[in-house]
């Protein structure tokens, strides 16, 4: 009696290698078409450009792809942690007080985030694709919460759109593919 498990795990295996083979072994190009069809928010040419900028993605099967683009949002969410840092440091002057309390409460969002996304990271290397995408879920609403956190007062303009966006673009490249585990 064969277990359907088994079968399925069989079958997870084998998706990536056909994939590969069927489009000419460009394994990026084809997660990123499939991602950017199945989720409104995944930008193709930001996917395939995010992926190819990691030297592991040139011999990488598909979920090898799902951990280097959760890497690059982790990372992104790190490096976006000190920009806003730096900008409380150097710009204290400029800001009022709602609007520092503002960059203090983004600062806590990323920081979270990138906890949300090493659990991510955890629970896609335990193939539990659950836990993987609540993580990434949570990630990603590190930057509208940030967002949402300026337009409660009239007359305050975010510093952080355009890098929130940003984020918020390459988590959702994230979810998207573990969506397609």
């Amino acid at each position: 009696m064969e277990n359907p498990t088994s079968r399925s795990i069989l079958f997870l295996l084998c998706v990536p290698t056909l994939i590969q083979l069927a489009y000419g072994l460009d394994i990026v190009q084809h997660s990123c078409k499939l991602a950017a069809k199945t989720d409104p928010y995944v930008d193709y040419k930001l996917c395939v450009q995010t992926l190819k900028a990691s030297p592991n993605s040139k011999d990488a099967e598909f979920k090898d792809l799902v951990v280097i683009s959760i890497n690059q949002s982790k990372a992104n969410a790190t490096e976006i942690g000190s920009e806003i840092s730096e900008l409380m440091k150097r710009r204290s002057e400029k800001w009022g007080q709602y609007s520092l309390n503002c960059l203090k409460s983004c600062l806590e969002l990323y920081s979270e985030a990138v906890s949300d996304l090493e659990k991510a990271l955890k629970g896609l290397k335990m193939e539990d694709y659950e836990t993987a995408k609540t993580g990434v879920s949570a990630a990603m609403d590190a930057p509208v919460s940030c967002e949402d956190g300026y337009k409660e007062k009239d007359g305050e303009v975010s510093p952080l759109s355009e890098i929130n966006d940003g984020f918020f673009q390459l988590v959702a490249i994230s979810l998207a593919f573990i969506n397609m585990c």
